[in-house]
């Protein structure tokens, strides 16, 4: 069923309510992509954006990795030794190099009782002599060949390894052995520090960075280490959103709706110490992809060849960016649909944005934008390989159309992550990743991520609602921040669907002023207590209802522990 949906991306006709959704969005001063970089940083090529998706798809295999929360207190599958009081110690090296999620090698001794593997198991009617065996290679050929060990030396008494076994890290905690100074070291390897950009990539990238710091002046734009505009556009922006809410409540749409489906929610009792990039470092990772000429705070380009590794395309829509945190996670960002200040250097890209937004959400296909996103991130994962960037250190992110990309990945390869505002998808899997580590964030209020059939609200003008799934749930748990009252709206207007021209008039009407009053990345920023770094016209939209105090320093199961524990943890 899901091969045949993601072959299934013939054209499609939009209708009356198409139309005016993609009016509003194109209107959108803050959302879309349009900044190419040069052939060698990685933009996909008209012919790539030709390919279909069954050709692409068909050749791609399930990812042997699982996702979702690791069980922290779970060893590893790898080899291990078993030593008896009475019989001589099996005389197999008892070292192994496995790479952790960070990147680094470390020496490893496994617990026969909890690791299953090949076991090297004494006899004590039979004892065999030590010299019939040999010491295996270490697993790394690289690594110097360690000398023979003397076996008779190890005491039954000799305390083990014991080993930090968490899903991203592992780090030996004590290693007492009396053949340790007998072994040749191994060697530890770790992730190639983050390169700068080449000289050439810096002057291509000086035009954006002039043009942002005019935006920064006039207002426009905005970092954590800029200080705001005095006399800003805020109080426009709040007297116009005001002036429509009272609107609202002349005509209704604010009053108590009937009694809506009770959405399951989800108790989180996993781990929370996998590491990974923070909400922070995820929700200003995406809204830079708005920002031309910005930089997430804190993170640096990921590099190959002295260029940021990034994609552009403007036959598919999608836009995805590389970062790199200070504790050598990679994040790949993709864009929102119209680019914020990037529509300055391309605007055309904004068409193709728009219509793949419009496939999702009329059609039952999968938009080619999303096969792009696919490619980008398996090409992201094989040049961080070759840094020494551990798979479960490359995470995904976007907001609006990106969140939408962003989502798709973790949904065909894997990877954890965080989406904003993201909608439902087509593409559908057993469970929809109630059980994964990629997580949704949307708002109240927000008509974005009611696009879907997981979440109640938008019927009729969304298929039916089905709790927990439907014909276009999101993937991942979802976690809701802001005001729920926010919603009342546009519950109400959205029963005037199909109701006559005045009922569906008033019902995209109120759909397009909330979208704009409660989807940007600055609202977020403030329910969830992140400072914007970068930020797109701040002073556009709604921040009201409650802040989630800390939520921002928090990793992706520090994220779903609280939300849980806040009561705004759904499932998909």
């Amino acid at each position: 069923m899901l091969a045949q949906e993601r072959r299934n991306t013939r054209p499609f006709g939009y209708g009356f309510a198409a139309i005016a959704l993609s009016a509003g969005l194109v209107l959108a001063p803050m959302h879309g992509v349009a900044y190419a970089e040069p052939a060698d940083s990685g933009s996909a090529s008209a012919q790539q954006a030709a390919d279909g998706p069954e050709d692409r798809a068909e050749s791609r295999k399930p990812p042997s990795r699982r996702s979702g929360p690791v069980d922290t207190e779970t060893p590893t599958t790898g080899p291990s030794r078993e030593v008896h009081d009475a019989d001589p110690p099996d005389p197999a090296p008892d070292d192994s190099v496995e790479s952790d999620g960070d990147g680094p090698t470390t020496e490893e001794v496994s617990d026969p009782a909890s690791t299953p593997g090949p076991v090297a198991a004494t006899h004590e009617d039979d004892p065999l002599p030590i010299e019939a065996f040999e010491p295996a290679k270490p697993v790394h050929t690289d690594a110097p060949e360690p000398a023979a060990v003397a076996l008779t030396t190890v005491e039954p008494a000799t305390p083990l390894p014991v080993l930090d076994r968490s899903p991203a890290r592992a780090e030996v905690v004590s290693v007492t052995s009396p053949t340790a100074a007998d072994v040749a070291p191994i060697e530890i390897t770790r992730p190639a520090p983050p390169q700068p950009l080449s000289p050439v990539a810096q002057l291509l990238e000086l035009p954006g960075r002039l043009i942002n710091a005019v935006l920064q002046a006039l207002g426009f734009t905005a970092s954590a280490n800029h200080p705001p505009v005095p006399n800003g556009l805020g109080p426009i922006n709040d007297l116009i959103f005001g002036a429509f809410r009272e609107l609202e409540r002349l005509i209704g749409l604010h009053r108590t709706p009937p009694p809506l489906p009770e959405v399951p929610t989800l108790t989180y009792t996993g781990p929370t110490t996998r590491p990974t990039p923070t909400v922070a470092q995820f929700l200003n990772a995406s809204a830079a992809g708005y920002v031309l000429g910005g930089t997430p705070g804190g993170l640096v380009p990921f590099t190959v060849n002295g260029f940021q590794l990034s994609r552009t395309n403007i036959f598919t829509g999608m836009v995805g960016r590389t970062w790199v945190t200070p504790e050598g996670q990679v994040i790949i960002a993709y864009q929102g649909t119209t680019g914020g200040s990037h529509l300055l250097f391309n605007p055309l890209i904004t068409i193709t944005q728009v219509l793949a937004d419009l496939q999702v959400v009329f059609t039952r296909t999968t938009p080619l934008a999303f096969y792009d996103a696919l490619d980008f991130a398996e090409r992201v994962l094989a040049e961080a390989a070759v840094q020494g960037y551990a798979t479960d250190d490359i995470f995904v992110t976007g907001h609006s159309l990106g969140g939408w990309e962003a989502q798709f990945v973790a949904q065909q390869i894997g990877l954890a992550g965080i989406g904003f505002e993201a909608p439902g998808m087509n593409t559908r899997t057993p469970g929809n990743g109630a059980d994964s580590m990629f997580v949704n964030i949307g708002t109240y209020g927000s008509s974005a991520p009611y696009m879907a059939t997981d979440l109640p609200g938008l019927q009729p003008f969304m298929p039916p609602y089905v709790p927990g799934g439907g014909t276009k749930p999101h993937y991942g748990p979802i976690v809701m921040i802001g005001d729920p009252a926010a919603m009342t709206p546009l519950y109400n207007a959205s029963a005037l669907w199909g109701r006559g021209l005045i009922g569906t008039t008033i019902f995209l009407v109120d759909y397009l002023i909330n979208f704009f009053q409660y989807h940007l990345p600055g609202v977020q920023a403030y329910h969830l207590d992140v400072v914007p770094d970068p930020g797109m016209v701040l002073f556009l939209g709604t921040s009201r209802g409650p802040v989630h105090t800390g939520y921002g320093t928090l990793s992706i199961p520090q994220l779903m522990r609280a939300a849980s524990d806040d009561g705004i943890l759904f499932r998909p």
